[in-house]
């Protein structure tokens, strides 16, 4: 789910693609009432901010599901560095809801004319999870330096038929996709595991520099 918070009549900005750490009213969690999220919304869109969560059911992901319209919550940042460098080609790695900041990053080269070659590699566990996935489409449409490679780790469990490819994002798909990029910078999120083992591979056996790599990690609540 997808939640925006107008900015009117405040001085909040942020940078592509940076997040927030969100503070709800009457959240009774024993983690606390608040959570970090990298920001699925541009900078270019104004007037506004947004998150996107996996629905987990817990305390937390419950108060946000119920916010009513016109509520007030307590945003504090903008945080981070996982920031968008539109100068150079970009290779995107996606884990799961970890896709979010790069859909931000997307409309923004998208909506402030930035012309360098970007290539997203997302991957879930079914093509159901895929957040973005009609309009990620239409953005491929629109601007044609932009692709979208989605791969599916659990065909079994889904209720689509799914056509495309399986299996986990790897070195040699990596390879395929970005090969034809002149220097690319590489950003990955995702969950710790997939996000750290994606890194450490590009390293070793694509022999990156630590230059031009950006990732996060998200932990799951």
């Amino acid at each position: 789910m997808t939640f925006r918070f107008s900015t009117e009549g405040t001085e909040f900005q942020f940078l592509s693609n940076q997040a927030i750490r969100l503070v709800l009213p009457r959240v009774d969690d024993p983690y606390g009432p608040a959570r970090s999220f990298s920001l699925s919304s541009s900078p270019s869109e104004r007037g506004l901010i947004a998150v996107t969560a996996k629905m987990t059911g817990s305390p937390y992901k419950e108060g946000l599901k119920y916010l009513r319209p016109g509520e007030r919550v307590l945003v504090m940042g903008p945080l981070g560095d996982l920031l968008f460098n539109p100068d150079r080609p970009a290779v995107f790695i996606a884990g799961g809801i970890g896709v979010t900041p790069f859909r931000g990053m997307l409309r923004f080269a998208a909506d402030t004319g930035a012309t360098q070659p970007i290539r997203l590699l997302y991957s879930a566990r079914v093509p159901e999870e895929f957040a973005f996935r009609e309009e990620l489409d239409a953005l491929v449409k629109a601007h044609p330096q932009f692709r979208v490679h989605y791969t599916v780790t659990r065909p079994q469990e889904s209720q689509e038929r799914w056509r495309g490819r399986t299996g986990r994002i790897d070195i040699p798909w990596i390879r395929k996709v970005s090969g034809e990029l002149r220097r690319p910078k590489f950003y990955v999120v995702g969950l710790p595991e997939m996000a750290s083992e994606t890194v450490q591979r590009l390293k070793s056996e694509m022999g990156i520099p630590e230059e031009d790599l950006e990732y996060e990690y998200f932990g799951g609540y």
